[in-house]
């Protein structure tokens, strides 16, 4: 029996897809699950004044070490998914560059905290804390040399190992009141296992040589400048309030604003799997025909939004009910923080995917000059809103002034890039969609309106939730049949082709 081999070929790629997103899968929700006990038990333990302290020292190297990047992840799920021995060629030459850069801004950072004024026991602990950043923007390559050969079964277990090693360290310094430096030698640890984990499965699976060829490393960097300025303003804007809220506002502000923002995070927790597994499965649609991919891209921006629409309501509505119930009365300033930040993930998820199209399609560059533009919005904003959120909301104002500029920044960025995007990323269904499913979230939120007072936080919230899913049902918001008959034609289609010895 004869196979047709362009249809074999994306069918083999959507399962292999799938497959590593069911492993990447499951391996994140074990290590979210410990990275979230760990999470809520540190604000609570800690208290607001120390817990602002581990923020800032967290948030502030996360933000400076965003500039080792160098956008090569990206590259690397592009190019290497499609030519893997291409990774000796240039990966020992980045590494090379990484260390110089990073050499300077510890640096810079200790330059940094000397003219703010942060004392000593702050200056180890933000030090560490770089430490542990650099080791996992070396980790995150690992990640995606691996990802790009497909091979994820011991990244899988690592992960989870890593988390496991964080966790316990971290616990053992809360529970027994170790010095705070001992939350940051437990990031260390992980950050340690996995880069020495990793070295050998990226040299197992991929047969990495590290040999130093300035050619391709410059031709790898000079490709990743666009992906590298995007990267790194998203990052740096993404992080710079809790920077400016420990200079203007002080730890115990940084302190209710990062606990909003590990709530609001939950609603991120889909992001890394559009980096690890749909880049590149899109890559590889890409390189096969326009309207393949157009239609991959769509149809992933509707499942992406199935999620992020009900978590972001979700997180927003029952603020209140969380923040306390996760960390106490004395985060309670926290809560309205959270409600604004809560609203910013749905533009999150589409910016990804919009950045995604950009990419594959040659426009890196106006991607970079988008999300640059958001690196000068966003310092504007927090100016502008901080001190007066303050002085209109007292305690736990400078937060809500700094979720209002992020969401502000997200609103900019966003409407930039899918604008770029166009009809790429949305056609009659995709659209009709997203304003079905607005419409819900509008009809859910007045309902939850109606309920303040007349049922207990979190029955309200439970109400709310089944008002969601029964409406999204009734206007067919998700087409879940077409999905699921999508499902088992792949399957079907790769076990024929499995059984007439094609490839996958």
């Amino acid at each position: 029996m004869s196979v047709d081999h362009s249809v074999v070929k994306p069918q083999g790629d959507a399962l292999l897809a799938f497959r590593n997103a069911v492993k990447l899968g499951g391996s994140l929700l074990l290590t979210w699950g410990i990275a979230l006990g760990v999470r809520l038990l540190m604000p609570r333990y800690l208290g607001p004044d120390a817990f602002g302290q581990v923020n800032f020292a967290d948030a502030f190297t996360s933000t400076v070490f965003a500039l080792t990047a160098l956008g090569v992840d990206t590259y690397i799920r592009k190019d290497v998914s499609v030519r893997p021995e291409h990774a000796s060629d240039f990966f020992a030459g980045v590494t090379a560059v990484r260390v110089l850069l990073a050499v300077l801004l510890f640096g810079g950072m200790q330059a940094f905290l000397v003219l703010t004024h942060r004392p000593p026991e702050t200056w180890l602990l933000v030090h560490l804390f770089g430490v542990s950043a650099f080791l996992f923007t070396l980790n995150l390559s690992f990640a995606a040399l691996l990802h790009a050969k497909g091979t994820v079964n011991e990244l899988s277990v690592l992960n989870i190992a890593s988390k496991l090693v964080w966790g316990t360290g971290t616990l053992l310094t809360v529970v027994l009141r170790w010095p705070l430096w001992g939350i940051a030698m437990a990031l260390v640890a992980s950050e340690s296992l996995k880069t020495v984990v990793s070295l050998r499965l990226v040299k197992r699976h991929l047969d990495l040589k590290w040999s130093m060829q300035w050619a391709p490393v410059k031709a790898a960097l000079v490709a990743s400048l666009p992906i590298f300025l995007n990267v790194a303003a998203h990052t740096i804007y993404n992080k710079l309030d809790v920077s400016i809220l420990a200079v203007v506002a002080g730890d115990r502000e940084v302190a209710w604003y990062g606990a909003s923002s590990l709530i609001a995070g939950l609603a991120l927790m889909v992001t890394p799997m559009i980096g690890w597994v749909l880049m590149p499965l899109f890559a590889r649609a890409r390189a096969r025909s326009d309207e393949e991919y157009n239609t991959v891209m769509r149809r992933s921006l509707e499942l992406v939004l199935a999620i992020a629409f009900p978590t972001s309501l979700a997180v927003c509505l029952g603020a209140e009910e969380w923040v306390v119930l996760l960390y106490g009365q004395a985060y309670a300033p926290a809560a309205t923080s959270l409600k604004w930040l809560s609203s910013i993930f749905v533009l999150t998820y589409v910016a990804i995917l919009s950045a995604n199209a950009l990419i594959l399609t040659g426009r890196a560059w106006s991607q970079a000059v988008i999300s640059v533009s958001g690196l000068v919005v966003n310092p504007l904003l927090n100016w502008l809103l901080i001190h007066r959120a303050m002085a209109m909301f007292g305690e736990g104002g400078a937060g809500i002034g700094a979720a209002m500029a992020q969401l502000g920044t997200e609103i900019v960025v966003t409407g930039l890039m899918t604008a770029l995007v166009g009809a790429r990323a949305f056609d009659r269904r995709s659209m009709l969609m997203i304003a079905k499913t607005i419409g819900v979230v509008i009809v859910v939120t007045l309902l939850d309106f109606y309920l303040q007072g007349r049922m207990p936080g979190l029955a309200r919230v439970a109400v709310d939730g089944l008002a969601y899913v029964a409406l999204i049902f009734a206007v067919r918001a998700m087409n879940v049949h077409e999905t699921i008959q999508f499902a088992r034609a792949a399957f079907a289609r790769n076990k024929h082709s499995e059984e007439e010895g094609s490839p996958t």
